[in-house]
């Protein structure tokens, strides 16, 4: 396992927990677990379309890597929930205010080695509907050299009448060239062109 990673006691303990539930009520497939590395700094990104996303795909990638992940800053106003979160490798990140604290956060992650899970989309978007994603996906894998996995998860959105939930893991994206922002913007729709394709 990778030093750099999210290895906390609490984070490996509700890895299991959610692993456990999830595999032995709904089921879980999931594909191309090998494409994700097992060293070096990497971005894990995938569409969201449910609160189930991201345990779910930490669960999955948990054998080989334990990402980091950002999340929206209302998630930990809630105190336990917010403890929780913080001590299972999750920050927070603004949505509508300053971000800079959490891209810093996210950039310290990276030039260390360790993985980040992320959703270019910035929020849930249901099956069938696309939003433009962001750029900071980009942004962040020109600046550290980072590849992208992108993810695709099936059937959360209609979770819990969905049996069983699917991931999809595809084979790493190398790093844009360039972090401009037209650059970045290109690079993020090519990415989730190609997790909608998986």
């Amino acid at each position: 396992m990778n030093p750099a990673d999210a290895n906390f006691p609490l984070r490996i303990l509700s890895e299991d927990l959610v692993r456990g539930l999830l595999t032995a009520i709904w089921g879980i497939k999931a594909t191309g677990l090998e494409n994700v590395p097992l060293t070096g700094p990497l971005i894990i990104a995938a569409n969201h379309a449910s609160l189930v996303d991201a345990p779910l795909v930490a669960a999955v990638i948990a054998p080989r890597r334990r990402p980091f992940a950002m999340g929206k800053r209302e998630l930990f106003e809630n105190p336990i929930l917010g403890w929780w979160l913080r001590r299972a490798g999750a920050f927070p990140i603004d949505r509508r205010g300053d971000a800079i604290s959490a891209l810093r956060r996210a950039l310290d992650v990276l030039e260390k080695g360790g993985c980040l899970a992320i959703y270019p989309e910035g929020t849930r978007v249901k099956p069938g509907q696309r939003r433009a994603p962001k750029a900071g996906v980009a942004f962040l894998s020109a600046r550290t050299g980072a590849p992208v996995v992108p993810v695709r998860v099936l059937g959360t959105a209609e979770f819990p009448r969905r049996s069983p939930l699917e991931v999809r893991i595809g084979a790493p994206l190398a790093p844009p060239r360039s972090e401009d922002r037209r650059t970045g913007l290109a690079y993020a729709k090519m990415l989730m062109e190609n997790i909608y394709s998986l």
